[in-house]
């Protein structure tokens, strides 16, 4: 596809980076030299400086011819504007992103009336990303498939747990529910794991299931798996408020420690069943006098990475069930994860990621058949969903049998409503929709996952 991205920011960037990989014609605009030397010296990818919503700058990009024209630069007005502009000068979808809160009720209007075919705010999926680990406090991470059907989650193995030291195949004889284990990161080496494979203290592992199977795996480790009552957030950003709307309706009760005055008085105003506190978050006298360590939860969500470190590290240490943080700075994730803190939330990576799924939804209407797509263990694995049709040599065979490819699995199947988590002798029907996990690249098609 040819795919036009206005703003190289630290999403527009990581898209192009991310789309440029893909086989798909990307030309980046940005007002910033800089910004464009910075891409232009280190993508693939057409570089043009200009105003995105100049009609001059989208010709010289041929927008006539554009499939998808992305708009993510700081300002959610241009970004619509762009948009609009692109739509009238031929481009066949556009995305805008909008973050202002004040627009949070008005999206579907938005859409309508501006033509946009898909509206994305980074702080309000952040929120729906964090609002997920909270309810289920034993998972690092959790997505989900087969329209919420099926879970996939990640977690750390601690020296604690009973699967230290065991192989796979004597696991799966234990277990108290069917679950399948996706990938393993052991090591700094990312496997999709065999029967063979003994589990070791700090292994990252995916597991997917239903979620009734996953919590009795998590009680069979020994983890909580209780959902969080009593959470406290540290910093009052538009995700925080975005957080706080969804956790209320689940019945939560937050406290919000903001040090900011005025923020303060706004939070009130807005989020009027939440107890906002002003004070320094990264002060431990407060967050003792907050009482810290009744937490179920604790959220880091200040503008500073280094403020969010000090605040969860102190957080970890007080013996706080689940620690959640906000960090912008992609290097930084590695450092962070290897001082225990595992629930990390980027804002960039999501809505980079949430607009890839929407660029691979297009795909699909273009032939392509991946459904879904998640990328997983840092991109180095990748578990995609496909719907089996039209392919003999996939099905109605017993799994054993298949000639798959090093390095791929069948993950789950769901037929009629039902989950069927595959064994060697389970087949793939038609209709079935198939979850596929891979670290051999991007699968368009699911006859790819087979040897030719």
């Amino acid at each position: 596809m040819k795919i036009i991205i206005v703003g190289g920011g630290k999403v527009g960037y990581t898209l192009a980076q991310q789309l440029s990989t893909e086989d798909h014609d990307i030309i980046l605009i940005d007002n910033d030299a800089d910004v464009l030397n910075h891409a232009d010296e280190t993508l693939d990818i057409m570089c043009i400086r200009g105003n995105g919503a100049s009609v001059e700058i989208l010709k010289q990009a041929n927008i006539s011819e554009t499939d998808l024209l992305i708009a993510v630069t700081d300002g959610d007005e241009l970004n619509m504007v762009c948009c609009v502009i692109g739509k009238k000068l031929g481009a066949k979808h556009t995305v805008a992103r909008i973050r202002n809160t004040d627009y949070s009720d008005e999206y579907k209007m938005l859409k309508q009336e501006l033509e946009l075919d898909m509206v994305i705010n980074p702080e309000m999926d952040a929120a729906d990303e964090i609002a997920k680990m909270v309810q289920f406090p034993s998972a690092t991470n959790i997505e989900t498939f087969a329209n919420n059907m099926l879970e996939m989650v990640e977690f750390r193995v601690l020296e604690t747990d009973p699967i230290v030291g065991l192989k796979l195949m004597d696991l799966t004889k234990k277990l108290p529910s069917k679950v399948l284990f996706c990938a393993v990161r052991s090591n700094n080496e990312v496997t999709i794991p065999k029967g063979s494979y003994t589990f070791c203290t700090d292994d990252t592992v995916y597991v997917i299931g239903e979620r009734r199977d996953i919590s009795k795996f998590f009680n069979y480790l020994g983890r909580n798996s209780h959902k969080a009552k009593n959470v406290t957030i540290i910093g009052g950003s538009r995700i925080a408020i975005y957080l706080t709307w969804m956790l209320d309706e689940l019945g939560m009760n937050i406290k919000i420690i903001e040090l900011n005055k005025d923020r303060c008085i706004t939070l009130s105003e807005i989020l009027p069943n939440a107890l906002i506190i002003r004070g320094d978050g990264t002060n431990q006298e407060v967050l003792d006098n907050e009482n810290i360590q009744k937490a179920d939860a604790t959220i880091s969500l200040t503008n500073m990475d280094e403020e969010n470190l000090i605040s969860s590290l102190y957080a970890h240490q007080c013996g706080v069930p689940k620690v959640i943080l906000k960090i912008n700075r992609h290097n930084y994730i590695p450092i962070v994860k290897k001082l225990g803190l595992d629930s990390i939330i980027s804002p960039k990576l999501t809505t980079a990621n949430n607009i890839l799924r929407y660029v691979r939804a297009l795909d699909n209407s273009q032939g392509i058949a991946v459904e879904k797509l998640y990328k997983i263990m840092d991109d180095e694995a990748e578990v995609a969903e496909f719907t089996a049709k039209n392919s003999p040599d996939l099905l109605n065979i017993k799994l054993k049998d298949l000639n798959l490819k090093k390095d791929i699995l069948i993950a789950a199947l769901v037929r009629n409503k039902k989950i069927i988590i595959p064994y060697g002798y389970d087949c793939i029907k038609d209709g079935d929709k198939v979850i596929v996990v891979t670290k051999t690249g991007f699968i368009s098609d699911l006859s790819e996952i087979l040897e030719n």
